[in-house]
């Protein structure tokens, strides 16, 4: 079974279940949130993929008035965030298959899930950011980032496994996409040993295809 499946059938649920009471303080610092500050991005319309039940966007939308939706594989944490937050747009689907209309955003948030994706679904999570992405636009990237791409066993599900890679190389490839901001610390407290694999970080890419080609930058050139 694909790791999609699974988390569409029931891990997806699992991880809400784990997770719930932690959702629920609304006071806990958030380093999406933060990078948002640091960086001045403005916005008016997000999406955040791997939304849970929605408490970020929440924040966000207090904060910043803008209209916001998200999507992720368990309808349990979707329910949730339908009943708490109403005035969001929560959907269950994952992230290789966004319902949402080309350019529909100016904000698009991977809220730690790229990870747990399948490898084939890589190229399409990309291409579907992207189609649904505004030019000019901002995606944000909250996941782990190691030195190296390595996967392990995921502890929860013997079955399945955790990828870890740099995952702004889904979109830096491409010269429409600009690295403004990274901030790289350990995703929770570990011993120096175990440092490296808990390493995490919130890379902000401005995606503005009208800087990507600058035209006939060598003079005499013919072609």
């Amino acid at each position: 079974m694909m790791q999609k499946e699974e988390f569409l059938a029931q891990e997806g649920d699992s991880w809400f279940q784990r997770n719930r009471t932690a959702l629920l303080d609304d006071t806990k610092p958030d380093p999406v949130i933060d990078a948002i500050g640091h960086a001045r991005i403005s916005f008016r319309e997000v999406l955040e993929i791997g939304c849970s039940n929605g408490w970020r966007l929440n924040r966000l939308r207090r904060e910043t008035f803008a209209s916001c939706a998200g999507i992720d594989p368990s309808r349990n944490s979707i329910e949730d965030g339908r009943s708490r937050f109403p005035q969001l747009l929560l959907e269950v689907g994952t992230a290789d298959q966004l319902p949402f209309s080309k350019c529909r955003f100016d904000l698009i948030i991977f809220g730690f899930c790229l990870y747990l994706c399948d490898r084939e679904d890589l190229f399409r999570i990309a291409q579907e950011a992207d189609r649904c992405l505004q030019d000019p636009g901002t995606i944000i990237i909250y996941d782990f980032c190691p030195p190296f791409p390595y996967k392990n066993i995921y502890k929860y599900n013997s079955a399945l496994f955790t990828y870890k890679m740099d995952y702004s190389r889904l979109f830096s490839w491409n010269p429409a996409y600009t690295e403004i901001y990274r901030r790289i610390f350990a995703h929770a407290s570990v011993s120096p040993v175990a440092a490296v694999d808990e390493r995490v970080a919130v890379i902000i890419l401005r995606k503005d295809s009208r800087e990507a080609y600058p035209q006939e930058p060598f003079e005499g050139s013919s072609d």
